[in-house]
């Protein structure tokens, strides 16, 4: 019996083979050197919002070679609030995935744009499944830059080794920046996102709000009063760690920090579990309709607590002390560079990692940052 997945990728290969041939531009070439602001670069980085943190320090140090200082970037509805405020980035083009006349209008404005180079930052997703060659083709830039692409169908012409998906992820994409005349070793890879004075001052009356919450009487100990975000929300059901179990582990962490304000955040559709794991650990609910909501609070909080999610990416760019439960084969997809603690569970499912376990990691998150 044929296997229709066979014939997916074979006629996938075939296609994309096509489309490399027409791809404009020598075979096999170097960038030349960005000399006059008519040197215009788009990074190519969809999908997660989690890989979109990430790529912002890619995207700056990728910037800093170019007269204009900045880069353009396709983004979704969702990820493009990661670059909102960032100086490294010019013009977001937004594509919506599920819309066919989204791609038609994006490759229209690509042939409009004339980028000189283009770059895939989608080092995780082989190029023949992907939408990323048929934007190229339709930007019809010269130069094109990605992870693994001296393979055929050949559909960039300044290829960087492929990510080993060991290292971590940012490891990989260091990789990126090469062509651009960039020591990846003697520049920050720090991911980024930046707040309003307007998104910070909201986050600030809530996390007041926390604080009068749990205000120590006149005269007592203060203790810790670091401020503590608590997310419950994952972007699969498989990542989601039981409300009991938050719950369990937050009470552990009140009684030995009675004054210590926290915040519990989780998507929309979860209000009901993130009311119900705040009160129950004297903290304060909080809605966040939008991404840059949680972002914001996550900005000027102390310490985070989260499942594997963009809040723990968000986390690594704001520098924030964190309690990361994290499956063990994601361990290249951890926060970058951020201190604190990973739980990285082998278990099943997340709802078998004891309580226990995460209630010793939080105790020593608050005694080592709780100040």
């Amino acid at each position: 019996m044929v296997d229709p997945r066979k014939i997916e990728i074979a006629w996938r290969t075939a296609w994309m083979r096509l489309l490399g041939r027409m791809l404009p531009g020598p075979r096999e070439t170097a960038l030349p050197p960005a000399t006059t602001a008519g040197y215009r670069v788009l990074f190519i980085r969809y999908e997660r919002i989690g890989d979109m943190i990430m790529a912002t320090s890619l995207i700056r140090n990728i910037a800093a070679t170019l007269p204009g200082g900045k880069v353009d970037v396709i983004a979704t509805p969702t990820t493009a609030a990661v670059l909102e405020g960032n100086p490294y980035v010019g013009t977001v083009l937004v594509l919506e995935r599920n819309s066919f006349r989204s791609y038609s209008d994006l490759m229209r404005r690509l042939r409009r744009e004339r980028y000189t180079v283009m770059v895939d930052g989608r080092i995780n997703n082989p190029p023949i499944f992907t939408s990323t060659p048929l934007l190229m083709y339709a930007g019809g830039a010269r130069f094109r830059v990605g992870a693994g692409g001296d393979k055929t169908p050949r559909i960039y012409n300044v290829c960087v080794p492929e990510w080993n998906r060991v290292d971590h992820y940012i490891e990989g994409s260091k990789r990126l920046v090469v062509p651009f005349g960039v020591d990846p070793e003697s520049v920050d890879w720090q991911p980024e996102i930046f707040l309003t004075d307007g998104e910070r001052d909201r986050a600030e009356d809530q996390w007041n709000e926390a604080r009068r919450l749990v205000t120590p009487p006149e005269g007592a100990t203060a203790g810790i009063t670091k401020r503590l975000l608590v997310n419950l929300s994952a972007s699969e059901p498989k990542r989601r760690w039981p409300d009991g179990k938050f719950i369990a582990t937050l009470q552990v962490a009140r009684a030995r920090a009675p004054n210590m304000p926290i915040i519990v955040i989780g998507l929309p559709a979860e209000s009901d579990s993130v009311d119900e794991v705040a009160t129950k650990v004297g903290g304060l609910a909080v809605r966040t309709p939008k991404l840059r909501d949680a972002f914001a609070l996550v900005g000027t909080s102390d310490l985070v607590f989260t499942p594997d999610t963009s809040i723990s990416h968000a986390a690594s760019a704001f520098r924030k002390p964190s309690l990361v439960l994290l499956k063990r084969e994601h361990k290249p997809y951890a926060p970058w560079n951020t201190p604190g603690e990973i739980i990285a569970w082998k278990e099943d499912e997340i709802h078998q990692l004891p309580h226990e376990r995460v209630s010793a990691a939080l105790e020593k998150l608050l005694a080592d940052f709780g100040g």
